[in-house]
């Protein structure tokens, strides 16, 4: 498990600098901190979307990237309270 994520880590680093996307769209799956602090460094704007299954509690990988985010959206409106900063944007999937 630790060697195939760090496979994907680098995977992923290797195609950001080949791909150079100016905005990236997350849901917060594997590389998706890593791949979104690398992308935030080097100047992509970051679009999160904290997933529709929680309602009442933050999941990792949206603290981790709730304070680098351009956008952070919420599925739920009970989830402001969590994230002041988001906007809500109802069930998007």
């Amino acid at each position: 498990m630790l060697f195939r994520s760090m496979y994907l880590c680098l995977k992923t680093v290797y195609l950001y600098f080949k791909i150079r996307p100016k905005v990236i769209v997350t849901t917060g799956t594997h590389t998706a901190v890593p791949m979104c602090y690398l992308g935030k460094i080097l100047g992509s704007k970051i679009i999160y979307i904290e997933t529709f299954a929680n309602t009442h509690k933050k999941t990792a990988t949206g603290r981790l990237i709730y304070p680098i985010a351009d956008l952070f959206i919420v599925q739920w409106e009970e989830m402001l309270t969590l994230y002041p900063k988001a906007v809500y944007g109802g069930s998007i999937y």
